[in-house]
């Protein structure tokens, strides 16, 4: 019994369809990752002359007191970078997988830098329930 060719192209194309490969890559040390808890503990406001900039949430470990970071956020509520405890201040861009680093300065300073405020801006506490039941824009 001979196959035709038209025949032997169909099985053929039936086998190779039949097979599927399947990779998961997680990324390295996965296994050995450890989930922290942080607590919004203050926050404020970011006032530059009239203009409402932002807002930053300081962030903080329950568990370990120096542990903390500040988030910033545009007047969206967005967001856009962050601050550590040192004052070093990272932007996020759209797009791009690492934040882009601005410097190292006060926390306000900081903030300033990824809000584009001024140097004139200043800081206003608010409640931390306030940020977070402020609507969004």
């Amino acid at each position: 019994m001979t196959l035709r060719p038209q025949w032997l192209a169909l099985f053929l194309a039936a086998l190779a369809g039949g097979c599927r490969t399947t990779v998961t890559n997680s990324p390295p040390g996965l296994a050995n990752a450890v989930v922290t808890h942080f607590e919004p503990v203050r926050a404020w406001d970011v006032v530059d002359g009239t203009r409402h900039a932002g807002s930053i949430v300081r962030f903080q470990d329950p568990d370990r007191e120096g542990r903390a970071w500040y988030s910033v956020r545009n007047e969206h509520r967005q967001e856009v970078g962050i601050v550590d405890v040192d004052g070093r201040a990272w932007r996020y861009r759209p797009h791009e997988r690492e934040p882009e680093w601005l410097g190292t300065g006060t926390v306000l300073a900081s903030a300033g830098r990824i809000l584009a405020a001024g140097p004139a801006a200043t800081l206003v506490e608010v409640d931390v329930e306030e940020i977070a039941a402020r609507p969004m824009r």
